[in-house]
Protein backbone atom coordinates (compact mmCIF):
# COMPACT_ATOMS: atom_id res chain seq x y z
CA UNK A 1 0.00 0.00 0.00
CA UNK A 2 1.37 3.00 -0.93
CA UNK A 3 1.70 6.19 1.50
CA UNK A 4 2.34 9.85 1.12
CA UNK A 5 4.46 11.54 3.06
CA UNK A 6 2.14 13.00 5.57
CA UNK A 7 0.68 9.46 6.15
CA UNK A 8 4.21 8.12 6.59
CA UNK A 9 5.16 10.46 8.89
CA UNK A 10 2.10 10.32 10.91
CA UNK A 11 1.71 6.34 11.27
CA UNK A 12 5.40 5.22 10.56
CA UNK A 13 7.84 7.40 11.82
CA UNK A 14 6.48 9.75 14.21
CA UNK A 15 8.99 12.41 14.20
CA UNK A 16 7.87 14.73 11.30
CA UNK A 17 7.58 18.21 13.11
CA UNK A 18 4.18 18.61 11.46
CA UNK A 19 2.34 15.70 12.87
CA UNK A 20 0.60 15.20 16.16
CA UNK A 21 0.11 11.25 15.66
CA UNK A 22 1.46 8.13 17.40
CA UNK A 23 3.49 5.74 15.28
CA UNK A 24 2.50 2.23 15.45
CA UNK A 25 5.88 1.00 15.52
CA UNK A 26 5.62 2.29 19.51
CA UNK A 27 2.71 -0.10 19.59
CA UNK A 28 3.90 -2.89 17.78
CA UNK A 29 7.87 -2.55 18.23
CA UNK A 30 8.65 -3.33 21.65
CA UNK A 31 7.19 -7.07 21.24
CA UNK A 32 9.26 -7.66 18.46
CA UNK A 33 11.85 -9.88 20.39
CA UNK A 34 14.85 -10.23 17.56
CA UNK A 35 16.41 -7.09 15.62
CA UNK A 36 15.98 -9.07 12.17
CA UNK A 37 11.71 -9.01 12.92
CA UNK A 38 12.11 -5.11 14.10
CA UNK A 39 13.76 -3.89 10.97
CA UNK A 40 11.12 -6.24 9.43
CA UNK A 41 8.41 -4.66 10.93
CA UNK A 42 9.76 -0.94 9.66
CA UNK A 43 9.67 -2.14 6.51
CA UNK A 44 6.05 -3.57 6.52
CA UNK A 45 4.96 -0.43 7.82
CA UNK A 46 6.71 1.75 5.02
CA UNK A 47 5.29 -0.79 2.61
CA UNK A 48 1.97 -2.56 3.84
CA UNK A 49 0.54 -5.44 2.10
CA UNK A 50 -2.18 -5.89 -0.63
CA UNK A 51 -2.55 -9.46 -1.26
CA UNK A 52 -5.13 -10.73 0.46
CA UNK A 53 -3.93 -14.21 0.22
CA UNK A 54 -1.30 -13.28 2.37
CA UNK A 55 -3.13 -10.97 5.04
CA UNK A 56 -5.61 -13.87 5.42
CA UNK A 57 -2.23 -16.15 5.67
CA UNK A 58 -0.92 -13.67 8.87
CA UNK A 59 -4.25 -13.37 10.13
CA UNK A 60 -4.45 -17.07 10.57
CA UNK A 61 -1.37 -17.15 12.26
CA UNK A 62 -1.74 -14.46 14.79
CA UNK A 63 -5.23 -16.13 15.65
CA UNK A 64 -3.18 -19.37 16.22
CA UNK A 65 -0.82 -17.59 18.77
CA UNK A 66 -3.72 -15.30 20.70
CA UNK A 67 -5.18 -19.11 20.78
CA UNK A 68 -2.46 -20.39 22.31
CA UNK A 69 -1.69 -17.10 24.31
CA UNK A 70 -5.74 -17.50 25.95
CA UNK A 71 -4.96 -21.52 26.81
CA UNK A 72 -2.13 -20.72 28.49
CA UNK A 73 0.05 -23.24 26.09
CA UNK A 74 3.86 -23.84 26.02
CA UNK A 75 4.21 -23.05 22.37
CA UNK A 76 4.43 -19.84 23.26
CA UNK A 77 7.65 -19.87 25.89
CA UNK A 78 9.32 -22.46 23.19
CA UNK A 79 8.81 -20.19 20.58
CA UNK A 80 10.26 -17.22 22.88
CA UNK A 81 13.43 -19.78 23.17
CA UNK A 82 13.59 -19.83 19.49
CA UNK A 83 13.36 -16.42 19.39
CA UNK A 84 16.01 -15.95 21.98
CA UNK A 85 18.62 -18.16 20.59
CA UNK A 86 17.94 -16.34 17.25
CA UNK A 87 18.70 -13.55 19.21
CA UNK A 88 22.16 -14.31 20.38
CA UNK A 89 23.45 -15.35 17.20
CA UNK A 90 22.20 -12.37 15.24
CA UNK A 91 25.51 -10.34 15.12
CA UNK A 92 27.15 -13.33 14.13
CA UNK A 93 25.06 -14.34 11.72
CA UNK A 94 24.62 -11.28 9.73
CA UNK A 95 28.18 -12.36 8.55
CA UNK A 96 26.58 -15.14 6.48
CA UNK A 97 23.17 -13.37 5.40
CA UNK A 98 24.52 -10.28 4.68
CA UNK A 99 24.78 -10.57 0.74
CA UNK A 100 27.70 -7.47 0.53
CA UNK A 101 29.93 -8.98 3.12
CA UNK A 102 29.74 -12.55 2.28
CA UNK A 103 30.39 -11.18 -1.65
CA UNK A 104 33.72 -9.44 0.46
CA UNK A 105 34.50 -12.27 2.58
CA UNK A 106 38.22 -11.94 2.59
CA UNK A 107 37.26 -8.67 4.26
CA UNK A 108 35.49 -10.09 7.48
CA UNK A 109 38.80 -12.63 8.36
CA UNK A 110 36.41 -15.58 8.27
CA UNK A 111 37.77 -18.64 10.05
CA UNK A 112 37.12 -22.72 10.48
CA UNK A 113 35.58 -20.99 14.02
CA UNK A 114 32.91 -19.04 12.48
CA UNK A 115 31.58 -21.93 10.20
CA UNK A 116 31.53 -24.44 13.37
CA UNK A 117 29.79 -21.68 15.23
CA UNK A 118 27.57 -21.60 12.25
CA UNK A 119 27.09 -25.30 12.44
CA UNK A 120 26.36 -25.77 16.18
CA UNK A 121 23.92 -22.76 15.92
CA UNK A 122 21.65 -24.56 13.38
CA UNK A 123 22.05 -27.64 15.36
CA UNK A 124 20.43 -26.20 18.36
CA UNK A 125 18.27 -24.23 16.46
CA UNK A 126 16.78 -27.64 14.41
CA UNK A 127 16.12 -28.84 17.76
CA UNK A 128 14.13 -25.59 19.09
CA UNK A 129 11.86 -25.72 16.07
CA UNK A 130 10.91 -29.20 16.29
CA UNK A 131 10.21 -28.92 19.93
CA UNK A 132 7.66 -25.97 18.80
CA UNK A 133 6.05 -28.43 16.39
CA UNK A 134 5.34 -31.17 19.19
CA UNK A 135 2.53 -28.99 20.40
CA UNK A 136 1.31 -27.26 16.99
CA UNK A 137 0.43 -31.05 15.88
CA UNK A 138 -1.98 -30.80 19.19
CA UNK A 139 -5.05 -28.58 18.02
CA UNK A 140 -6.13 -27.60 14.75
CA UNK A 141 -5.34 -23.89 15.47
CA UNK A 142 -1.74 -24.71 16.13
CA UNK A 143 -1.46 -27.16 13.23
CA UNK A 144 -2.11 -23.88 10.96
CA UNK A 145 0.94 -22.54 12.82
CA UNK A 146 2.83 -25.31 11.73
CA UNK A 147 1.87 -25.89 8.25
CA UNK A 148 2.72 -22.05 7.10
CA UNK A 149 5.10 -21.04 9.42
CA UNK A 150 6.83 -23.87 11.42
CA UNK A 151 6.91 -25.97 8.94
CA UNK A 152 8.79 -24.53 6.01
CA UNK A 153 11.32 -23.50 8.80
CA UNK A 154 12.25 -27.23 9.60
CA UNK A 155 11.87 -28.01 6.35
CA UNK A 156 15.08 -25.37 5.51
CA UNK A 157 16.78 -26.66 8.67
CA UNK A 158 16.58 -30.33 7.58
CA UNK A 159 16.35 -30.57 3.98
CA UNK A 160 17.66 -27.45 2.74
CA UNK A 161 20.89 -26.26 4.84
CA UNK A 162 22.14 -30.13 6.44
CA UNK A 163 24.14 -30.92 3.12
CA UNK A 164 26.30 -27.87 4.13
CA UNK A 165 26.08 -29.03 7.87
CA UNK A 166 27.38 -31.97 6.73
CA UNK A 167 30.36 -30.68 4.61
CA UNK A 168 31.51 -28.31 7.92
CA UNK A 169 32.11 -31.85 10.37
CA UNK A 170 34.41 -33.73 7.24
CA UNK A 171 36.59 -30.21 6.63
CA UNK A 172 36.95 -29.39 10.62
CA UNK A 173 37.58 -33.23 11.21
CA UNK A 174 40.46 -32.42 8.91
CA UNK A 175 42.36 -30.68 11.39
CA UNK A 176 42.40 -34.00 14.15
CA UNK A 177 42.06 -37.53 11.74
CA UNK A 178 44.56 -38.58 9.78
CA UNK A 179 42.85 -40.93 7.64
CA UNK A 180 40.66 -37.93 5.64
CA UNK A 181 42.79 -37.79 2.48
CA UNK A 182 39.59 -36.38 0.19
CA UNK A 183 40.72 -33.55 -2.16
CA UNK A 184 38.23 -30.68 -2.32
CA UNK A 185 40.24 -28.21 -4.57
CA UNK A 186 38.89 -29.70 -8.09
CA UNK A 187 37.45 -26.54 -9.25
CA UNK A 188 39.57 -23.44 -7.27
CA UNK A 189 42.67 -25.24 -7.76
CA UNK A 190 43.56 -25.06 -4.01
CA UNK A 191 47.34 -25.41 -2.66
CA UNK A 192 45.90 -28.17 0.04
CA UNK A 193 43.79 -30.60 0.65
CA UNK A 194 42.35 -31.55 4.15
CA UNK A 195 45.05 -34.16 4.89
CA UNK A 196 47.37 -31.89 3.88
CA UNK A 197 45.95 -29.37 6.96
CA UNK A 198 46.18 -32.06 9.25
CA UNK A 199 50.36 -32.76 7.94
CA UNK A 200 51.21 -29.24 8.68
CA UNK A 201 49.46 -29.30 12.14
CA UNK A 202 51.16 -32.28 13.27
CA UNK A 203 54.73 -30.61 11.61
CA UNK A 204 53.80 -27.33 14.02
CA UNK A 205 52.79 -29.75 17.36
CA UNK A 206 56.14 -31.46 16.34
CA UNK A 207 58.32 -28.50 16.46
CA UNK A 208 56.70 -27.27 19.41
CA UNK A 209 58.16 -30.05 21.38
CA UNK A 210 61.50 -29.53 19.95
CA UNK A 211 61.12 -25.51 21.07
CA UNK A 212 60.40 -27.08 24.72
CA UNK A 213 63.34 -29.20 24.39
CA UNK A 214 65.67 -26.39 23.45
CA UNK A 215 64.10 -24.72 26.45
CA UNK A 216 65.66 -27.01 28.85
CA UNK A 217 68.80 -27.01 27.46
CA UNK A 218 69.20 -23.73 27.95
CA UNK A 219 68.04 -23.71 31.18
CA UNK A 220 70.64 -26.17 31.87
CA UNK A 221 72.75 -23.85 30.07
CA UNK A 222 71.87 -20.68 32.25
CA UNK A 223 71.95 -23.16 35.44
CA UNK A 224 68.13 -21.53 36.40
CA UNK A 225 64.56 -23.62 36.62
CA UNK A 226 62.80 -24.19 33.45
CA UNK A 227 59.79 -22.34 34.32
CA UNK A 228 61.88 -18.91 34.35
CA UNK A 229 61.92 -18.85 30.67
CA UNK A 230 58.87 -18.18 29.04
CA UNK A 231 58.78 -18.81 25.13
CA UNK A 232 57.01 -15.97 23.09
CA UNK A 233 55.68 -16.67 19.45
CA UNK A 234 55.71 -14.10 17.13
CA UNK A 235 52.48 -12.86 14.73
CA UNK A 236 52.58 -10.11 12.70
CA UNK A 237 51.95 -7.10 15.37
CA UNK A 238 54.98 -7.93 16.65
CA UNK A 239 57.63 -6.58 14.24
CA UNK A 240 60.62 -6.71 15.98
CA UNK A 241 60.72 -10.12 16.25
CA UNK A 242 58.72 -10.97 13.50
CA UNK A 243 61.53 -12.56 11.66
CA UNK A 244 62.55 -14.85 13.87
CA UNK A 245 59.28 -16.80 15.09
CA UNK A 246 60.33 -17.48 18.46
CA UNK A 247 62.12 -15.96 21.23
CA UNK A 248 62.70 -16.65 24.68
CA UNK A 249 62.60 -14.40 27.87
CA UNK A 250 64.29 -14.45 31.01
CA UNK A 251 62.74 -11.98 34.11
CA UNK A 252 64.94 -8.75 35.09
CA UNK A 253 65.94 -10.62 38.01
CA UNK A 254 68.09 -13.26 35.85
CA UNK A 255 69.78 -10.65 33.67
CA UNK A 256 73.00 -10.94 35.18
CA UNK A 257 73.34 -14.84 33.61
CA UNK A 258 72.50 -13.87 30.25
CA UNK A 259 75.31 -11.24 30.27
CA UNK A 260 77.49 -14.12 31.51
CA UNK A 261 76.19 -16.29 28.84
CA UNK A 262 75.83 -13.63 26.10
CA UNK A 263 77.81 -13.90 22.84
CA UNK A 264 79.23 -17.35 23.22
CA UNK A 265 76.24 -19.86 23.12
CA UNK A 266 73.10 -17.38 23.51
CA UNK A 267 72.85 -13.62 22.01
CA UNK A 268 70.34 -10.70 23.64
CA UNK A 269 67.52 -9.03 21.61
CA UNK A 270 66.01 -6.95 23.63
CA UNK A 271 66.22 -5.55 27.56
CA UNK A 272 64.06 -3.88 29.66
CA UNK A 273 63.35 -3.40 33.07
CA UNK A 274 59.54 -4.37 32.42
CA UNK A 275 59.53 -7.06 30.18
CA UNK A 276 62.98 -8.71 31.08
CA UNK A 277 65.87 -9.88 28.64
CA UNK A 278 64.51 -11.29 25.65
CA UNK A 279 66.87 -13.89 24.00
CA UNK A 280 67.43 -17.15 21.60
CA UNK A 281 70.43 -19.39 21.00
CA UNK A 282 71.30 -21.32 17.61
CA UNK A 283 68.97 -23.62 17.84
CA UNK A 284 65.99 -21.46 18.70
CA UNK A 285 66.67 -19.58 15.87
CA UNK A 286 66.19 -22.40 13.93
CA UNK A 287 63.65 -24.38 15.25
CA UNK A 288 61.46 -20.08 14.97
CA UNK A 289 62.30 -20.05 11.10
CA UNK A 290 61.28 -23.43 10.74
CA UNK A 291 57.98 -22.72 13.14
CA UNK A 292 57.10 -19.38 11.55
CA UNK A 293 57.43 -21.45 7.38
CA UNK A 294 55.06 -24.08 9.23
CA UNK A 295 52.43 -21.69 10.62
CA UNK A 296 52.22 -19.69 7.45
CA UNK A 297 51.34 -22.45 5.22
CA UNK A 298 48.77 -24.03 7.91
CA UNK A 299 47.66 -20.41 7.78
CA UNK A 300 47.54 -20.27 3.64
CA UNK A 301 45.74 -23.89 3.77
CA UNK A 302 43.67 -23.03 6.38
CA UNK A 303 42.07 -19.99 4.40
CA UNK A 304 42.17 -22.24 0.76
CA UNK A 305 39.23 -24.37 3.40
CA UNK A 306 37.78 -21.27 4.54
CA UNK A 307 37.45 -19.82 0.30
CA UNK A 308 35.94 -23.72 -0.18
CA UNK A 309 33.48 -23.35 2.37
CA UNK A 310 32.47 -19.52 1.72
CA UNK A 311 32.51 -20.14 -1.95
CA UNK A 312 30.39 -23.09 -1.85
CA UNK A 313 27.89 -21.29 1.01
CA UNK A 314 27.49 -18.67 -1.78
CA UNK A 315 26.89 -20.24 -4.35
CA UNK A 316 24.80 -23.04 -3.06
CA UNK A 317 22.82 -22.21 0.65
CA UNK A 318 23.69 -18.07 1.02
CA UNK A 319 19.53 -17.63 -0.34
CA UNK A 320 18.33 -21.18 2.37
CA UNK A 321 20.06 -19.29 5.26
CA UNK A 322 18.28 -15.87 4.36
CA UNK A 323 15.08 -17.22 3.81
CA UNK A 324 15.26 -19.04 7.00
CA UNK A 325 16.31 -15.52 8.70
CA UNK A 326 13.34 -13.98 6.81
CA UNK A 327 10.87 -16.52 8.12
CA UNK A 328 11.97 -16.25 11.43
CA UNK A 329 11.77 -12.54 11.30
CA UNK A 330 7.88 -12.57 10.21
CA UNK A 331 7.02 -15.51 12.55
CA UNK A 332 8.77 -13.00 15.55
CA UNK A 333 6.41 -10.19 13.77
CA UNK A 334 3.40 -12.24 13.62
CA UNK A 335 3.63 -13.14 17.63
CA UNK A 336 4.43 -9.71 18.21
CA UNK A 337 0.90 -8.64 16.35
CA UNK A 338 -0.54 -11.40 18.65
CA UNK A 339 1.19 -10.47 21.69
CA UNK A 340 -0.46 -6.52 21.38
CA UNK A 341 -4.00 -7.79 19.67
CA UNK A 342 -4.36 -10.26 22.70
CA UNK A 343 -3.32 -6.90 24.98
CA UNK A 344 -5.75 -4.60 23.88
CA UNK A 345 -8.59 -6.87 23.02
CA UNK A 346 -8.56 -6.51 19.02
CA UNK A 347 -10.45 -8.81 16.34
CA UNK A 348 -9.88 -9.63 13.46
CA UNK A 349 -11.33 -7.81 10.71
CA UNK A 350 -13.26 -9.48 7.56
CA UNK A 351 -11.44 -8.71 4.43
CA UNK A 352 -14.22 -7.01 2.02
CA UNK A 353 -14.35 -8.52 -1.64
CA UNK A 354 -16.04 -5.65 -2.73
CA UNK A 355 -13.30 -2.72 -2.17
CA UNK A 356 -16.25 -0.38 -1.51
CA UNK A 357 -17.61 -1.64 1.86
CA UNK A 358 -16.06 0.14 5.06
CA UNK A 359 -17.16 -0.89 8.31
CA UNK A 360 -15.99 -0.18 12.35
CA UNK A 361 -17.98 -1.22 14.74
CA UNK A 362 -16.73 -0.19 18.13
CA UNK A 363 -13.74 1.59 17.01
CA UNK A 364 -11.31 2.93 19.86
CA UNK A 365 -8.01 3.97 20.30
CA UNK A 366 -5.27 1.86 21.53
CA UNK A 367 -3.33 3.87 22.70
CA UNK A 368 -5.79 5.86 25.09
CA UNK A 369 -6.50 2.12 25.89
CA UNK A 370 -3.34 1.42 28.06
CA UNK A 371 -4.61 3.30 31.19
CA UNK A 372 -8.20 2.43 30.50
CA UNK A 373 -6.89 -1.41 30.49
CA UNK A 374 -5.06 -0.61 33.88
CA UNK A 375 -8.14 1.21 35.80
CA UNK A 376 -10.50 -1.43 33.72
CA UNK A 377 -12.55 1.19 32.48
CA UNK A 378 -13.99 1.56 29.11
CA UNK A 379 -12.24 4.32 26.75
CA UNK A 380 -14.68 5.88 23.95
CA UNK A 381 -15.61 3.80 21.05
CA UNK A 382 -17.00 4.84 17.68
CA UNK A 383 -19.07 3.39 14.89
CA UNK A 384 -18.46 3.99 10.88
CA UNK A 385 -20.49 2.87 8.25
CA UNK A 386 -19.30 3.79 4.57
CA UNK A 387 -20.10 2.00 1.13
CA UNK A 388 -19.47 2.66 -2.45
CA UNK A 389 -22.54 0.13 -3.22
CA UNK A 390 -24.86 2.82 -1.06
CA UNK A 391 -23.17 5.49 -2.45
CA UNK A 392 -22.20 6.55 1.43
CA UNK A 393 -18.28 6.95 0.17
CA UNK A 394 -17.58 10.58 2.19
CA UNK A 395 -17.13 10.51 5.85
CA UNK A 396 -17.91 13.93 7.54
CA UNK A 397 -16.22 14.38 10.60
CA UNK A 398 -17.39 18.18 12.46
CA UNK A 399 -14.28 18.27 14.27
CA UNK A 400 -15.30 18.44 17.65
CA UNK A 401 -12.93 18.15 20.34
CA UNK A 402 -14.65 17.30 23.23
CA UNK A 403 -16.53 14.49 21.67
CA UNK A 404 -13.26 12.89 20.37
CA UNK A 405 -13.58 13.80 16.72
CA UNK A 406 -10.66 15.02 15.85
CA UNK A 407 -8.71 11.74 17.15
CA UNK A 408 -10.88 9.81 14.13
CA UNK A 409 -8.31 10.73 11.39
CA UNK A 410 -6.02 9.08 13.43
CA UNK A 411 -8.16 5.66 14.16
CA UNK A 412 -8.94 5.27 10.91
CA UNK A 413 -5.75 5.50 9.43
CA UNK A 414 -4.72 3.04 11.98
CA UNK A 415 -7.19 0.36 11.81
CA UNK A 416 -6.42 0.83 8.10
CA UNK A 417 -2.47 -0.14 8.74
CA UNK A 418 -2.73 -2.58 10.98
CA UNK A 419 -4.95 -4.72 9.05
CA UNK A 420 -2.73 -4.10 6.05
CA UNK A 421 -0.29 -5.41 8.07
CA UNK A 422 -1.63 -8.13 9.27
CA UNK A 423 -2.49 -7.67 12.51
CA UNK A 424 -6.18 -7.23 14.64
CA UNK A 425 -7.75 -4.26 14.76
CA UNK A 426 -9.01 -1.91 17.88
CA UNK A 427 -12.55 -2.34 17.13
CA UNK A 428 -15.57 -4.71 18.46
CA UNK A 429 -16.36 -5.72 14.56
CA UNK A 430 -14.43 -4.97 11.48
CA UNK A 431 -15.03 -5.03 7.39
CA UNK A 432 -12.06 -3.61 5.75
CA UNK A 433 -11.08 -3.68 2.27
CA UNK A 434 -7.65 -3.98 0.55
CA UNK A 435 -6.84 -0.33 -0.26
CA UNK A 436 -4.10 0.37 -3.04
CA UNK A 437 -3.13 3.85 -1.14
CA UNK A 438 -3.36 5.79 1.99
CA UNK A 439 -2.95 9.59 1.52
CA UNK A 440 -3.24 12.10 4.77
CA UNK A 441 -3.42 15.80 4.55
CA UNK A 442 -2.90 17.16 7.88
CA UNK A 443 -1.50 20.09 10.03
CA UNK A 444 -0.61 23.77 8.74
CA UNK A 445 2.67 24.68 7.70
CA UNK A 446 4.70 26.58 5.12
CA UNK A 447 7.93 25.65 3.75
CA UNK A 448 10.15 28.59 3.47
CA UNK A 449 13.26 26.86 1.86
CA UNK A 450 11.32 26.20 -1.29
CA UNK A 451 9.00 29.54 -0.71
CA UNK A 452 5.82 27.99 -0.76
CA UNK A 453 3.47 29.66 2.23
CA UNK A 454 1.08 27.29 4.15
CA UNK A 455 -1.64 28.05 1.90
CA UNK A 456 0.33 26.92 -0.98
CA UNK A 457 1.56 23.87 0.86
CA UNK A 458 -2.34 23.13 1.32
CA UNK A 459 -2.82 22.95 -2.29
CA UNK A 460 0.52 21.70 -3.67
CA UNK A 461 -0.36 18.03 -1.73
CA UNK A 462 -4.26 18.14 -2.31
CA UNK A 463 -3.07 18.23 -6.01
CA UNK A 464 -0.72 15.66 -5.41
CA UNK A 465 -4.18 13.62 -3.65
CA UNK A 466 -6.08 14.40 -6.26
CA UNK A 467 -4.28 13.26 -9.03
CA UNK A 468 -3.01 9.78 -7.32
CA UNK A 469 -5.96 8.62 -5.52
CA UNK A 470 -7.74 5.93 -7.44
CA UNK A 471 -11.28 4.67 -6.10
CA UNK A 472 -9.46 1.60 -4.06
CA UNK A 473 -7.88 4.45 -2.42
CA UNK A 474 -8.41 5.84 1.33
CA UNK A 475 -7.75 9.43 1.65
CA UNK A 476 -8.05 11.18 5.22
CA UNK A 477 -8.37 15.27 5.24
CA UNK A 478 -8.03 17.42 8.43
CA UNK A 479 -9.59 20.79 7.42
CA UNK A 480 -8.90 22.61 3.94
CA UNK A 481 -7.94 26.38 2.95
CA UNK A 482 -7.44 28.62 6.33
CA UNK A 483 -5.06 30.26 5.01
CA UNK A 484 -7.15 32.57 2.74
CA UNK A 485 -10.04 34.92 2.90
CA UNK A 486 -13.28 33.17 4.39
CA UNK A 487 -15.11 33.52 1.30
CA UNK A 488 -12.21 32.09 -0.92
CA UNK A 489 -11.73 29.37 1.42
CA UNK A 490 -15.34 28.00 1.66
CA UNK A 491 -15.38 27.76 -2.32
CA UNK A 492 -12.26 25.80 -2.63
CA UNK A 493 -13.15 23.37 0.12
CA UNK A 494 -16.36 23.08 -0.79
CA UNK A 495 -15.21 22.34 -4.27
CA UNK A 496 -12.39 19.94 -3.63
CA UNK A 497 -14.84 18.03 -1.32
CA UNK A 498 -17.35 17.62 -3.66
CA UNK A 499 -14.60 16.55 -6.13
CA UNK A 500 -13.49 13.55 -3.82
CA UNK A 501 -17.48 12.26 -3.89
CA UNK A 502 -17.56 12.30 -7.54
CA UNK A 503 -14.16 10.56 -7.38
CA UNK A 504 -16.07 7.44 -5.66
CA UNK A 505 -13.17 7.10 -3.29
CA UNK A 506 -13.69 6.49 0.37
CA UNK A 507 -12.74 9.94 1.90
CA UNK A 508 -12.64 11.22 5.23
CA UNK A 509 -12.74 14.96 5.81
CA UNK A 510 -12.96 16.41 9.26
CA UNK A 511 -13.46 20.14 9.56
CA UNK A 512 -14.63 22.44 12.44
CA UNK A 513 -15.79 25.07 9.73
CA UNK A 514 -19.33 25.25 10.28
CA UNK A 515 -20.85 27.26 7.32
CA UNK A 516 -18.70 24.50 5.44
CA UNK A 517 -19.80 21.06 7.62
CA UNK A 518 -23.27 22.76 7.01
CA UNK A 519 -23.33 22.59 3.35
CA UNK A 520 -21.63 18.94 2.96
CA UNK A 521 -23.93 17.56 5.48
CA UNK A 522 -26.72 18.11 2.73
CA UNK A 523 -25.14 15.84 0.14
CA UNK A 524 -26.31 12.09 0.20
CA UNK A 525 -23.11 10.91 -0.18
CA UNK A 526 -22.16 11.99 3.28
CA UNK A 527 -22.62 9.88 6.78
CA UNK A 528 -20.94 10.65 10.26
CA UNK A 529 -19.18 8.44 12.99
CA UNK A 530 -21.29 7.68 15.85
CA UNK A 531 -19.60 7.97 18.74
CA UNK A 532 -20.11 6.46 22.38
CA UNK A 533 -18.65 8.20 25.54
CA UNK A 534 -17.85 6.21 28.43
CA UNK A 535 -18.19 8.68 31.40
CA UNK A 536 -20.51 9.80 33.82
CA UNK A 537 -23.10 12.50 32.32
CA UNK A 538 -22.60 15.86 34.08
CA UNK A 539 -25.57 16.19 36.91
CA UNK A 540 -25.36 19.86 37.16
CA UNK A 541 -28.05 22.02 35.39
CA UNK A 542 -27.50 24.22 32.48
CA UNK A 543 -27.39 27.36 34.49
CA UNK A 544 -24.85 26.34 37.09
CA UNK A 545 -22.58 25.50 34.09
CA UNK A 546 -23.31 29.19 32.40
CA UNK A 547 -22.53 30.49 35.76
CA UNK A 548 -19.36 28.27 36.21
CA UNK A 549 -17.78 29.60 32.24
CA UNK A 550 -18.83 33.26 33.28
CA UNK A 551 -16.88 33.23 36.40
CA UNK A 552 -14.03 31.09 34.37
CA UNK A 553 -14.56 34.34 31.35
CA UNK A 554 -13.73 36.35 34.41
CA UNK A 555 -10.53 34.97 35.62
CA UNK A 556 -9.12 35.40 32.25
CA UNK A 557 -10.09 38.99 32.46
CA UNK A 558 -12.21 39.44 29.78
CA UNK A 559 -14.22 42.35 29.41
CA UNK A 560 -17.50 42.67 30.89
CA UNK A 561 -19.14 43.95 27.60
CA UNK A 562 -17.61 40.96 25.93
CA UNK A 563 -18.53 38.60 28.72
CA UNK A 564 -22.23 39.54 28.48
CA UNK A 565 -22.16 39.54 24.70
CA UNK A 566 -20.97 35.92 24.97
CA UNK A 567 -23.42 35.23 27.35
CA UNK A 568 -26.39 36.92 25.33
CA UNK A 569 -25.29 34.62 21.94
CA UNK A 570 -25.38 31.63 24.16
CA UNK A 571 -29.16 32.25 25.62
CA UNK A 572 -29.57 32.72 21.61
CA UNK A 573 -28.48 29.54 20.51
CA UNK A 574 -30.47 27.74 23.36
Amino acid sequence: MQLNNSAREAFVASAGPNTRFTSLSILLGPSCSTKRGRQLLKQWLEGPCIDSVVLNERHDTVSAVISAVSEEKAILWKLSSLFQHFQSYERELSVFTTAHVVDNFTDTKLSLSDFNGLLKWLRKFQALVKTCIEDAEISSELGNLYSTRLGPILLLCTRDLEPFCAVIPDVLSSMVKTNNAREIDSDNEMRASTSHLHELRYQISQCEVEVTAAVKQAATLLSIAEDRIKVIYADDDQSTIARMGIVLRVPRQDSHRIQQQSGKSLSVIRASRASGVWFSTPMVDSLGAKWKSLKRNYEAAEADLVDFLTSMFRSQYRDFLDELSLRVAELDVLVSFALVSHKHRFVRASIADNRSVFSLRGLFDPFAQNSSIASKKSCDEVTIEMSGDDKKTFLLVKGDPKAGDTKLLQLLGIATMLNQLGCFVPCKTAVLPVFDAMYLRTGAYDQQLFGYSTFMTEMREMSHIFSAMTSKSLVLIEDLCRGTSTSEGLALALSMCLHAMESNTLTCFSSQWRELTDQLAKQSVCVTPTWRHNRKKDSRNSNALQAEFETLMRNCDLPPDLIALISQEIQTLK
